[in-house]
């Protein structure tokens, strides 16, 4: 599974090296942690519609809740993809749930992922951030 993540990954990383995948949604200045949960010390930046990947220094660590490098990894934060986001973003379910639905999503409230879905029908969208007739790349249709 690891090995199918870790391509997964790299896939939507060469994509995404033109359009967001990772960013879709994200307010612009917002730092989230590198999709898979072994890897705490890189972490992806945000800025208009593109994502940059970065890496913490030697013997430091990315913390999406603090937004910053800390000297501690949290791997709580790989499977809680809300922490340190703001109110009411609209998530897709994270890479460690791999292959989910066209229509499951998350709302970040408080800093907690909160399982919302779709009506029947439609597709979510994190980039308009909400359910609309567009299906997305890498999900499975209903």
């Amino acid at each position: 599974m690891k090995g199918l993540l870790g391509c997964l990954v790299g896939i939507i990383l060469f994509v995404g090296a033109t359009d967001a995948y990772f960013c879709d949604g994200i307010p612009a200045g917002m730092k989230i942690r590198f999709p898979l949960p072994e890897i705490c010390n890189e972490y992806i930046s945000c800025h208009h519609g593109t994502e940059h990947e970065w890496r913490c220094p030697i013997g430091r660590f990315f913390s999406q809740r603090a937004q910053r490098c800390v000297n501690a990894c949290d791997p709580s934060e790989a499977i809680n993809v809300c922490a340190g986001l703001i109110n009411n973003i609209l998530l897709r379910p994270p890479l460690s749930e791999f292959p989910f639905s066209c229509r499951r999503h998350y709302e970040c409230v408080g800093g907690n992922m909160v399982t919302r879905e779709c009506p029947p029908g439609t597709f979510f969208s994190q980039l308009a951030q909400g359910c609309g007739s567009v299906r997305e790349d890498f999900c499975i249709p209903d």
